[in-house]
């Protein structure tokens, strides 16, 4: 069944960014229902956000419908997830203090579910005192969605600008999402490690670092408190309010891992980092010119393994990606590196794996193996989140 999202919109001038909300969340299959200020109505006619969700508009509290229910105890009910887009802070105001004037504002106090909250106005208007006072008791109850930085429609520059509709899509899809790590701190090693061959040569490999993205995503959808430590990547997700420390080298990555494992309760180590590094790495351009020596590698220093030395309370997981004899290689590595669950993929297969947005996999314990189907990778991330919950819970 279709879940019901009720969007609120109030009269700032953002309120043409909602138009592309409402877009986003229609053609995602969600059912939309929209109700405006009637301040709101003035900015842009109601005909338009009709047309976008394919449903009647609502504005005036005192309009009957056909049926005889009161209509903002109708829509409160009805909304699987109520949110306001944008938020005023003359609407933020009246919600804080309880004041039912028009609609919105009455579905307010009817609506009994956490509501997502996203206040977009005028730089000094939303650092006023009085406004972030309203939004800190707001954040007691509700998600509120900070805004962006940049150039505002009066032409400050400022916090207040509506931020990204992805953003927003975001937090009302994690909306619906099971907390089941909330409370947990999961740290994600992720991306490929780079080591230098000469100050614009380097070492590395084709890993995305799509998958630690998905899981890291997915983690805090399901409410972990999530710390990415980064290479070298495609994309990351920091637009989504995850945070990224970005490394180079497997040293970097190695530190910046053990620095912050202590207080992890999960390590997730799709990274993937260089086996090898240059021995005679030179601090100049090599020219093609030049009569030059061989590239002399030497072992790399092995994060996980090292680690995993560290261990305590930590349920780890690493990642075995490789071209042959795949579930051998892992178990191996399951065992010698005193992982708790190790993740198997087969990369010879362009298909998937390197770059792909697909994925199967072998999600391996020392008492467990399941076996994926070709999935998602934002998929496979839920099913080692599954897993991983099993086993610590």
């Amino acid at each position: 069944m279709k879940k019901n999202i009720l969007v609120g919109v109030t009269s700032g001038i953002a309120i043409y960014k909602s138009l592309d909300l409402v877009s986003m969340l229609v053609k995602a299959g969600y059912e939309v229902n929209v109700v405006m200020t009637e301040n709101a109505t003035k900015l842009i006619n109601p005909l338009i956000f009709e047309t976008m969700s394919q449903n009647k508009v609502y504005s005036d509290v005192f309009e009957r419908d056909m049926d005889s229910e009161v209509k903002h105890i109708k829509l409160a009910k009805n909304a699987d997830c109520f949110i306001i887009a944008p938020l005023t802070a003359n609407t933020m105001a009246k919600i804080v203090h309880g004041i039912a004037d028009n609609l919105i504002t009455n579905i307010v106090l009817a609506h009994t579910k956490k509501m997502i909250l996203v206040p977009a106005m005028n730089v000094n208007m939303y650092e006023n005192p009085i406004t972030q006072k309203n939004i800190e008791a707001l954040k007691e109850r509700h998600i509120v969605v900070s805004p962006d930085y940049g150039r505002l429609a009066c032409g400050d520059y400022g916090k207040g600008k509506f931020p990204t509709t992805e953003r927003i899509f975001e937090e009302i899809e994690s909306y619906f999402v099971k907390k089941d790590l909330l409370g947990k701190k999961v740290l994600i090693g992720n991306g490929a490690t780079v080591e230098d061959i000469d100050p614009v040569r380097y070492i590395s490999n084709y890993s995305s670092g799509k998958m630690g993205n998905e899981l890291a995503l997915c983690a805090k959808r399901r409410g972990a408190d999530v710390k990415v430590v980064c290479g070298k990547v495609d994309s990351d997700y920091r637009k989504f309010e995850i945070e990224y420390i970005d490394v180079k080298t497997n040293e970097d990555m190695y530190n910046s891992i053990k620095e912050n494992f202590d207080e992890a309760d999960i390590l997730i180590m799709p990274a993937a980092p260089v086996d090898f590094k240059v021995k005679n790495k030179k601090d100049f351009k090599i020219k093609k010119t030049e009569n030059f020596e061989n590239i002399e590698l030497e072992n790399n220093i092995d994060i996980l393994k090292s680690i995993s030395e560290y261990k305590k309370s930590q349920f780890v997981v690493g990642f075995a990606a490789e071209t042959n004899s795949v579930k051998d290689y892992a178990i191996s590595k399951l065992n010698n590196k005193n992982l708790d669950m190790i993740v198997a993929n087969d990369v010879s297969l362009k298909d998937r794996g390197f770059g792909s947005d697909f994925n199967k996999v072998n999600i391996i314990t020392k008492d467990s193996e399941i076996e994926t189907e070709v999935l998602t990778k934002r998929e496979i991330a839920d099913k080692i989140l599954d897993a991983i919950l099993e086993k610590i819970c």
